[in-house]
């Protein structure tokens, strides 16, 4: 009797063990690159072509070299909220895909955004994807990032099945994380998308609203 209940009770155990979600991955940035400084000594601002030339990160931005964007195409980049526009400047998802380090999605949810969210969706024959690139907070500047919340986790789904959790570090910096391949790379293939969930957050000092001012894609299939 005891032998039976035993065995009853393990296939119980591994019932509930194969009913329970799968844990997804944690990763981590592969690589981290500061944001330079963008004065000169004489408090000169230094000229964008100065800057692609010192940083890697405004050689991504800026440069206009051949890199897996020669072939890889964005549909659209949606955001679950984003805060409203003050005068001319605008808070809106496609901010964060726009190549530009001074522009920012700002999620418009109260609180700091937990939950929030911005979609790509891709098409079939766009080449596949392995890296993500996120410049994380409003990076313009060391006050401006300060003041403002930045992520600390966000949960990528693919296809909408949650696939890991990026693990950002509070930094100015953009930071580089392998992601392993994603997509199809076949004109064929239906649309498909990446989702970055805000999970937690690290406070701004002064606003509770949470920033993104780039978060973009390297990957293969291009050259």
């Amino acid at each position: 009797m005891n032998t039976m209940r035993t065995i009853i009770a393990c296939i119980l155990l591994a019932f509930v063990a194969n009913m329970a979600p799968a844990q997804v991955k944690h990763i981590k940035p592969g690589e981290i690159y500061k944001m330079p400084n963008e004065y000169k000594k004489n408090g000169k601002k230094k000229t964008i072509d100065e800057l692609v030339d010192e940083s890697s990160i405004y050689e991504d931005l800026y440069s206009g070299y051949c890199s897996w964007y020669c072939g890889g195409v964005i549909d659209t980049v949606m955001a679950s909220s984003n805060l409203e526009p003050i005068k001319d400047f605008d808070y809106i998802g496609a901010n964060a895909h726009d190549f530009d380090h001074t522009s920012v999605w700002a999620e418009g949810a109260p609180g700091q955004g937990i939950g929030e969210y911005l979609e790509y969706h891709f098409p079939g024959g766009c080449p596949r994807i392995t890296t993500v690139k996120i410049l994380n907070g409003h990076v313009k500047s060391e006050k401006a990032w300060s003041e403002n919340s930045r992520v600390k986790q966000l949960k990528m789904y693919y296809n909408g099945e949650p696939y890991a959790i990026l693990d950002l570090q509070d930094s100015r910096t953009c930071q580089v994380f392998d992601v392993g391949v994603l997509g199809f790379n076949d004109s064929e293939a239906p649309e498909w998308t990446l989702k970055f969930e805000i999970m937690d957050v690290y406070p701004g000092t002064k606003y509770e609203d949470t920033v993104i001012s780039e978060l973009y894609f390297d990957g293969i299939d291009v050259h």
